[in-house]
């Protein structure tokens, strides 16, 4: 069976009708979220702390977040500069950013990703968020982004699950809170991911659900994605 986007919300009410949860799983960043407009406030904020380096002043200002993927130092790459203790020194700075309740704010919802899962939530389905931020780093930022832009929360049938640990490997992580969401005692009708190595396990985890993969960025040396899974670019309909 080809799942889509409306097939979920489909299911969704189908098995709110007969009395079970239906439980969907989305992760954040990259998926619900696009980081690339945080990458770009960093490199915009770093470029400020060295203002004779005219080659990185004359490109930022040309930059927009469609320029980032996974590594920040892409766009610049990409224009020609190559500067090994710049970069060295970009990344530093990047890191102590990126990761905190402050400069998650910068992130915009993927398109069509705010009125999705509202619809899940409006047909009855328990949207659980699973991301690998971690909660004494970037669990206030969270939900402020999500309550900012709408997404379902505060609302009932919804449920906010971050590491207890920065640390703590990501995929480990996700893998150690199937527990939890099986805690739950629905049926998982949907996941959604960016990182396919975590797709793949949701699949093997929850055979019986739908399972999508974000066409936005991951992490080097991906997994192959089962064939199973659905692949999209963000969560508008039709």
């Amino acid at each position: 069976m080809s799942h889509t986007l409306q097939s979920v919300l489909d299911a969704v009410s189908h098995t709110a009708s007969q009395g079970t949860l239906p439980v969907v799983v989305f992760d954040l960043d990259s998926t619900l979220f696009s980081t690339r407009p945080r990458n770009l406030r960093i490199l915009r904020e770093f470029a400020a702390t060295v203002p004779e380096h005219k080659v990185l002043q004359t490109i930022v200002p040309t930059l927009v977040p469609d320029d980032f993927a996974w590594d920040v130092t892409l766009p610049l790459t990409q224009r020609g500069l190559n500067d090994a203790a710049l970069f060295k020194d970009l990344s530093a700075y990047w890191f102590e950013r990126f990761f905190t309740d402050e400069y998650v704010l910068a992130d915009t919802p993927t398109l069509g990703s705010v009125a999705y899962a509202q619809a899940v939530h409006d047909r009855g389905g328990f949207v659980y968020y699973l991301t690998g931020r971690d909660v004494h780093g970037m669990a206030q930022g969270t939900v402020a982004a999500l309550t900012n832009h709408r997404f379902p929360f505060w609302c009932g049938r919804t449920s906010l699950h971050l590491k207890p640990s920065f640390d703590t490997d990501d995929t480990e992580y996700k893998r150690e809170a199937l527990a939890d969401i099986r805690s739950h005692r629905g049926n998982v009708v949907a996941t959604f991911e960016n990182e396919p190595k975590n797709a793949n396990m949701f699949r093997a985890a929850f055979p019986q659900g739908a399972h999508f993969l974000l066409q936005t960025e991951h992490s080097p040396d991906p997994e192959t994605p089962h064939a199973d899974i659905v692949e999209i670019p963000d969560f508008r309909l039709g």
